[in-house]
């Protein structure tokens, strides 16, 4: 599983019409083997800069289907276009369409890095995709263009109900309307290695709560572990990855207040972030952590038992198996434990929204099926056993701790449902997310580059956020 950064992905006027008139001339999709885990950046609503914003085609009314009349809904997604996943997805849809024998499903496998442009080439063109899966940056964006239909009036209430309100409101709330169905939760919790912990004198029960214990583990830790481990996993890359791997820290130190919010509101100039830019810098000039590094990139090292401190998702367990494939589970259970990011003064956890997510679109005429087949990817027990769980996801409702006793079997899942997902918060995503990441994410590159005075380096971020955000 490899990372993409997708942050400049846009679709201009041109790109539409060129790629419009490719699909006209009979143009398919390829399915191309590409990794996820990676959070894709959002097609842009709008078109290039000077170029008119594209046009969507009038929505069609929708129409359900007569009783015992099979209807036909597309399925955008990149799990079925990866080989990884591929087989188990499709064990899914089958035993959908085996429950739901008058809908069928249309498979449209597009790889992770091509499907928030091509859906919205779809849209523009007037033949959208019934039901997608999107990161939730892309969510935003896509619904800001008019594409996407709001999901409240669709979204059965048992589901709903058994959704964790704060992960529903983080993965697709636009404008006081919810356009997305949370599928897989793909936040970072901290990963903690117990047996370096150990191995250093530090109670391998009793993994960093705050930032300060984080500093004072680090700290002892140091002249005690081998000279090859690193301390911490922390990505610095001028990336949307990067900065939803940052997020946390930022709004611990932050006192809770993100840097930037969902109004636009701009909070990056501060006391809190000021000593947010200090500690990031002192873990470069210290050699707590490696600079301009992917946080892909330290998992060999997870794999190898040379990291003591990462910050990662639950599908790392199975990454680290296929890098060292002598690894068991109960050998990761053994060495690795899960707990939120380390909080500030305010004692507070935070982790940043990043989920596979469905979506339907606004001109599909078969929303409520749409709807059936999102419920199912969530919450069907078939969903949860053949996909879910085999890829290293957390299931997204409370429910399934009750229905699948077994996941108190892998530690790493139990916890970060347990104690990560009701840490996460939104990121500011919309048609500025972009811009608002690279502003933030260059001045962090500029803390741990240069020597230029931190306070320095947050005022021009600030200046260059009020550009954005005018």
């Amino acid at each position: 599983m490899s990372e993409h950064d997708l942050s400049k992905t846009q679709v201009s006027r041109r790109q539409l019409l060129k790629a419009l008139g490719s699909l006209a001339a009979g143009a398919t999709f390829l399915p191309i083997l590409s990794a996820c885990g990676s959070p894709s950046a959002p097609a842009s609503p709008t078109a290039a800069p000077g170029a008119a914003a594209p046009t969507k085609a009038a929505a069609p009314a929708a129409q359900p289907a007569a009783s015992g009349q099979q209807e036909t809904i597309t399925f955008v997604n990149w799990v079925s276009a990866e080989e990884g996943t591929r087989d188990q997805m499709k064990t899914v849809i089958d035993a959908f369409q085996k429950a739901n024998p008058n809908i069928k499903v249309d498979v449209k496998p597009i790889p992770v890095s091509d499907v928030p442009n091509q859906v919205t080439i779809m849209a523009t063109g007037g033949n959208p995709p019934d039901i997608s899966q999107l990161q939730g940056d892309a969510v935003i964006s896509i619904a800001a263009s008019g594409f996407l239909e709001p999901v409240d009036s669709l979204i059965p209430k048992a589901l709903l109900d058994d959704l964790p309100q704060n992960i529903y409101d983080s993965a697709g709330l636009w404008q006081g309307k919810h356009y997305a169905v949370p599928w897989a939760p793909c936040e970072n919790g901290m990963w903690y290695n117990k047996s370096l912990m150990k191995q250093a004198g530090l109670d391998p029960t009793k993994p960093p709560t705050t930032i300060d214990e984080l500093n004072s583990f680090v700290s002892q830790a140091k002249g005690k572990l081998p000279k090859e481990t690193i301390m911490l996993q922390l990505d610095t890359t001028n990336r949307t990855i990067g900065l939803y791997d940052l997020w946390p820290f930022m709004m611990a130190f932050n006192d809770g207040v993100p840097p930037v919010d969902a109004q636009g509101k701009i909070s990056v100039n501060t006391p809190g972030m000021a000593a947010f830019g200090e500690w990031i810098r002192a873990q470069i000039k210290n050699g707590n952590t490696l600079p301009g590094k992917m946080f892909g990139e330290f998992r060999p090292m997870m794999a190898q038992n040379q990291l003591l401190f990462g910050f990662d998702l639950t599908a790392t367990k199975g990454i680290m198996q296929s890098l060292n494939k002598s690894l068991t589970d109960q050998q990761i259970y053994d060495t690795w434990g899960m707990a939120p990011y380390p909080a500030g003064k305010n004692g507070k956890h935070y982790s940043a929204d990043v989920n596979h997510c469905l979506v339907i679109f606004q001109g599909s005429k078969h929303k409520e099926a749409a709807m059936k087949l999102a419920e199912f990817l969530v919450n069907s027990d078939e969903a949860i056993k053949n996909y879910i769980l085999p890829v290293g996801y957390a299931p997204m409702t409370k429910s399934a701790l009750q229905r699948f006793p077994d996941i108190g079997k892998n530690p790493i899942v139990k916890s970060f449902m347990e104690t990560v997902m009701p840490t996460v918060v939104p990121l500011p995503y919309g048609p500025n997310y972009n811009a608002m990441s690279d502003a933030i994410m260059s001045s962090v590159q500029e803390m741990i580059t240069t020597d230029k005075a931190i306070a320095d380096i947050l005022a021009n971020a600030e200046s260059r956020l009020k550009q954005v955000y005018k």
